[in-house]
């Protein structure tokens, strides 16, 4: 199982600019079934919530600790969860929004 941390990553997307890539990536999620939206989603509440609890009970220059949690979540594991789930529709993506742009 392979990870990808950027849209970069993926060879299907070398040839596009990366506000292209964007959309492509938006089109992508949007194909994605209801159960794995809500699995997904799932995660980056289980993932983002304690830290944003934390934050809530802290009154001092410990504050930066929870938010520091939460940059790290989401760009060593959600970023690559999601793409991880949108891969899947990617080419069907590219064909629609190539389709769309002419």
């Amino acid at each position: 199982m392979k990870f990808y941390f950027s849209s970069k990553q993926f060879e299907q997307l070398n040839d596009f600019p990366f506000n292209e890539k964007q959309q492509i990536i938006a089109l992508a999620t949007s194909k994605m079934s209801p159960a794995a939206k809500v699995f997904l989603n799932l995660l980056k509440l289980c993932i983002l919530t304690p830290p944003f609890l934390m934050l809530a009970n802290i009154d001092s220059w410990w504050f930066l600790l929870p938010i520091f949690f939460v940059l790290i979540g989401y760009f060593i594991v959600l970023r690559p969860l999601s793409l991880y789930f949108v891969k899947k529709h990617l080419s069907q993506a590219i064909t629609e929004f190539l389709a769309a742009k002419k």
